[in-house]
């Protein structure tokens, strides 16, 4: 009979590069232990706690006020309510005409965060879009606080130094910035998210390869229907950390790729199940737009940007923040580089560096600018630059990764030090409490009021022509679509500052002619409103009305509202109905 030999029962077994970081950390004393559904639920809770605290003006003041300003935000509330508008009536929710009619507009292309709208579909319905909202920029910025948490907890011994980690990104400048209006940045669970699954696949390996390339695709679908620049920024984020990982882990490269290969064909697999439908429409459907949308290199960061505070932080910089923030300050970027040369051997160390580097580097964009001026020198970014579709990534909104390495980093070198003893557990906490204290955001977060007349919400709407469309003014205005919104969908209309096909490929805001450039004039430019309409004026006003089926008119509050009134009045020849906060022409035959 053949005797299996075991391992040898005296001693530690020997420790595999691939499992190396999980086994440097050693274990609290047994009874001062949190254990890990409770530390996770006491991490949960105090990130919801700061969150409330920090959003609270945006959240508790009124039914039309809201986390943030009220631009950018005004599509997100809109599509809260679509969603499920859309299920309920069969309608396709990632293609409509009840903005930019009659042509409508592909979601697809428009940051509709379409996955939280359907799982938030019942809060919509008992309370209203903007509720729902403003619960996205609590949960947002939570839950990507959490994420990173747990995340940073597959590093450390203990759950307060994963807890610091996870405070660094859901409260970073990034996120401080991205509150004011983005929500398919915000929602940012994905990046933290992957660590844990790229951790199994790539390094621990213990679960079935099926189980875990079936989450990763789950995992990319939703991130899909949330922020699809997110899911693609966080693609080429992946590619250096991966490549430093093989080269650390060399010599188990091949044993370890059949794996991540297998998990990876399912990953795949899952995703084009799931997500290949709404790629279709994006790029096969109706409303396609082309081209890059907001153009090259309009965000980009500066290499001041990094250690220059913004009006968005406690201290009270100067710098302005064009759609992010980048700013990491000094002291964090010295205890970044301590970590990383004090504790270069731990593979997660190195990974983190190579994705702040690579983060900071790629959000300068593709020239380097000084002073706001490019220098002409070109950077790796140029690269994607040039790429379809990827030349819609703005590069300063990459530092999300830079935030996302950092608070690994902290987390591991606050667990590194407490394990080494009291007073460098002290000492640890003191060096990273005076590199956070200069990222404190300037608390509490801002809010904006949206005007919604009364119109929209006591049910006056539904005497609206069922028909048609609906004309609204202020004609370029964003809460037009909020206003729609909170309406339940009760008509369709041309307004909305949405993309769609346009000339060079895209063009962004509402179409109407003549009459467009017209209402653009008087209510947001100021200019009064003619006396007198001639003939030949009034006859391509008509025909604009006509060529986008209007069929009633609604003006609403604005500073230019009384000059609106009063070219339709000329218009129409008969003067509109105050109601509920608007001027409205009902049944108009163009």
């Amino acid at each position: 009979m053949t005797v299996r030999r075991g391992p040898p029962t005296t001693g530690a077994p020997p420790r595999t590069d691939a499992v190396r970081d999980a086994a440097d950390v050693q274990p609290k004393p047994a009874g001062t232990r949190l254990a890990p559904a409770a530390s996770g639920a006491l991490a949960l809770a105090l990130f919801l706690a700061l969150a409330l605290a920090a959003l609270q003006p945006g959240l508790f003041t009124g039914h039309d006020t809201i986390v943030g300003n009220t631009g950018d935000p005004s599509i997100f509330i809109w599509s809260l309510q679509w969603v499920p508008f859309a299920l309920s009536h069969h309608l396709n929710p990632l293609v409509t005409n009840y903005l930019h009619y009659p042509g409508g507009m592909n979601l697809m292309w428009n940051g509709s965060i379409i996955f939280p709208a359907l799982v938030l579909a019942p809060v919509t319905e008992l309370f209203g879009p903007i509720v729902s909202y403003n619960l996205v920029a609590v949960l947002g910025v939570s839950l990507s606080a959490w994420c990173t948490f747990l995340a940073a907890r597959r590093y450390t011994s203990g759950w307060l130094p994963a807890a610091a980690g996870g405070l660094l990104y859901g409260f970073s400048p990034f996120m401080a910035s991205q509150i004011m209006g983005h929500a398919q940045l915000f929602i940012a669970l994905f990046p933290p998210l992957l660590i844990m699954l790229a951790d199994e696949v790539l390094v621990r390996q213990r679960r079935a390869a099926a189980l875990m390339g079936i989450l990763l695709g789950v995992a990319a679908t939703a991130q899909l229907l949330t922020g699809e620049e997110l899911l693609a920024m966080t693609a080429i984020m992946a590619v250096l950390p991966m490549v430093t990982l093989a080269i650390i882990h060399r010599a188990q490269l091949r044993r370890r790729l059949g794996y991540a290969a297998r998990a990876a064909g399912w990953a795949l697999g899952t995703f084009l199940v799931l997500g290949g439908y709404p790629l279709y429409i994006q790029f096969l459907g109706p409303q396609v737009v082309h081209g890059a949308l907001q153009g090259i290199d309009t965000y980009v960061a500066s290499p001041t940007s990094f250690v220059d505070p913004s009006r968005l932080e406690l201290i009270s910089g100067n710098a302005l923040v064009f759609d992010s923030s980048v700013y990491i300050g000094v002291p964090l970027l010295l205890l970044a580089v301590l970590v990383v040369a004090w504790l270069q051997r731990r593979t997660v160390v190195m990974v983190a560096a190579v994705t702040l580097v690579s983060a900071m580097v790629f959000s300068l964009g593709g020239h380097l600018y000084l002073h706001g001026v490019a220098s002409g020198i070109l950077l790796p970014w140029d690269l994607v630059n040039h790429l379809p579709v990827l030349d819609n990534i703005l590069p300063v909104r990459l530092m999300v990764f830079g935030y996302l390495a950092l608070a690994i980093l902290l987390a591991v070198f606050l667990d590194v030090s407490r394990l080494r003893g009291r007073r460098w557990s002290l000492g640890g906490l003191a060096m990273a409490t005076a590199a956070l204290i200069p990222l404190i955001p300037a608390l509490p977060v801002a809010s904006g009021e949206f005007r919604v007349p009364s119109f929209f919400t006591d049910g006056s709407v539904q005497r609206l022509s069922p028909t048609g469309s609906v004309l609204l003014s202020p004609y370029e205005g964003q809460v037009t679509e909020v206003w729609q919104a909170l309406s339940g969908m009760a008509f369709r209309t041309q307004v909305g500052v949405v993309y769609a096909p346009g000339p060079g490929g895209h063009m962004e805001g509402p179409d109407l002619g003549a009459l467009g450039k017209e209402l653009n004039e008087l209510d947001s430019l100021g200019q009064p409103a003619p006396t007198s309409i001639p003939a030949s004026q009034r006859a391509t006003f008509l025909g604009d009305l006509r060529a986008r089926d209007v069929r009633s008119i609604v003006v609403g509050p604005s500073g230019g509202q009384n000059q609106v009134a009063q070219l339709f009045t000329e218009l129409l020849e008969t003067p509109g109905l105050r109601t509920g906060g608007v001027i409205v022409w009902y049944d108009v035959q163009p």
